[in-house]
């Protein structure tokens, strides 16, 4: 503790020296922590996606088009002429979509309480102000076979729910935020492309309840379900709209019964969209698409990387020439805990706290920005942020620390060590 109140009070004493390197340390562990991240998004992506789906990462493919654009109406047809193609292949062993969106609900008997429920859940979040926006999760029958998602009361999606007609009311499932909000039986309705869909909820999931993030599943993740709401994919709204035809590139999944099918089937899917006229599509298995998005990240990790290693290094110059300055100035008082009795090691200790509590606080700093502008500067699943900020993070950083920290402070102790007890009184140095 003694050694500690010493360490603070010799960098208060030289603040601006302090406060400059720190600032240089925030931006250094920023960077390295944010690179350290992005290496680790396509594995944390993985293992979420196996832990929350039944997918089979080498066995489930995408397939998208290039260039297909909602008002290309002549691609749009075609599109849906191959994707009828692709469902009925012999290869393909299962075939669905997922989309997800933002709506108003109408007739909604607690209105007034969910709006509230909803401003407390999105009082951190870039949905912050639009409490009556609700995340909708749509699911066709055999993307939903390929959830993990546990019912907490009620009962789940039936396979009849799928067949239901957009002028009856449809099934739906809520997230347990919103239990005793919404009761097993409640109604609502939304406004989709203009026309009325009216809801019955069937059942509340369970707190482990997840999926993928239909944005971008590959750097998002997963996102929980706790304040989602749950349906069933009509193919009345598959169908809709040539922008929800397009969109569902992105979450249009094809499995196969052996990976050996999947060179196969790729060969079957690029023939028939040329027979349609359009362009070569890109298919990919999920576990394929994993590992372009790590080689597409790997250059600016490089950089990020570089960047926080550098200035690492150059503010370790300024650590050892603030530190070396410190302990000069001082030598006056060394030299009479010395001359008492202090051993050097002693003293050496407390110029490695100074310059380790030095070192330490700039880096929670660093990452906590970090961890800031990841939570907020995204629509992100915050366990899915919290997890990536998790010990294997923490680890790496405190193993710079340490190691920053012995380089830092070898040189001065040096000094210090090979001074006598009157020199240092003196104030001469050898």
């Amino acid at each position: 503790m003694r050694s500690i109140k010493i360490a603070w009070k010799s960098l208060w004493e030289r603040k601006l020296a302090t406060l400059f390197i720190m600032l240089q340390l925030v931006i250094s562990f920023y960077l390295i922590s944010n690179g350290f991240i992005q290496l680790s998004i396509p594995d944390y992506a993985s293992e979420t996606i196996k832990k929350y789906s039944n997918l089979d990462l080498e066995k489930t493919l995408t397939f998208s088009v290039p260039d297909l654009t909602s008002d290309n109406t002549w691609s749009i047809e075609r599109y849906l002429k191959l994707r009828k193609e692709v469902s009925g292949m012999n290869e393909v062993s299962n075939y669905g979509s997922f989309s997800t969106a933002y709506f108003i609900l109408s007739d909604l008997k607690n209105s007034d309480l969910y709006e509230a429920k909803n401003q407390v859940l999105y009082k951190n979040s870039p949905l912050r102000g639009k409490e009556k926006l609700s995340y909708m999760v749509y699911f066709d029958e055999s993307i939903f076979s390929s959830s993990k998602i546990k019912i907490l009361k009620g009962r789940s999606l039936a396979k009849q729910d799928f067949a239901a007609e957009h002028h009856e009311q449809i099934p739906v499932l809520v997230g347990q935020d919103y239990e005793g909000i919404f009761d097993i039986g409640d109604t609502f309705s939304i406004y989709w492309f203009g026309e009325k869909l009216n809801y019955r909820v069937v059942g509340v999931m369970d707190r482990e309840s997840k999926w993928l993030d239909k944005n971008d599943y590959i750097s998002m993740g997963v996102r929980d379900l706790n304040a989602a709401i749950v349906t069933p994919f009509l193919d009345y709204q598959k169908n809709s709209s040539p922008f929800v035809i397009s969109s569902l590139q992105k979450s249009t999944f094809v499995s196969v019964q052996d990976t050996d099918d999947r060179k196969i089937l790729s060969e079957k899917i690029k023939q028939a969209a040329t027979q349609l006229g359009l362009p070569s599509p890109i298919v990919r298995s999920i576990k394929e698409e994993l590992d372009a998005y790590k080689k597409s990240k790997i250059e600016l990790v490089k950089l990020n990387l570089y960047a926080g290693v550098f200035f690492l290094l150059t503010t370790s110059i300024g650590i050892i020439t603030s530190t070396l300055s410190s302990i000069r100035i001082r030598f006056y008082e060394f030299g009479i805990r010395r001359v008492f009795g202090e051993s050097i090691i002693r003293i050496a200790r407390s110029i490695i706290i100074e310059v380790f509590l030095l070192i330490l606080l700039s880096a929670c700093f660093g990452v906590f920005w970090n961890y800031y502008h990841s939570a907020t500067s995204i629509i992100a699943d915050m366990s899915s942020v919290k997890d990536l900020f998790g010990i294997a993070l923490f680890a790496k950083v405190i193993i710079l620390v340490l190691l920053l920290t012995f380089l830092s402070v070898l040189y001065p102790i040096r000094v210090l060590y090979r001074e006598s007890p009157y020199k240092l009184i003196s104030g001469v140095e050898n």
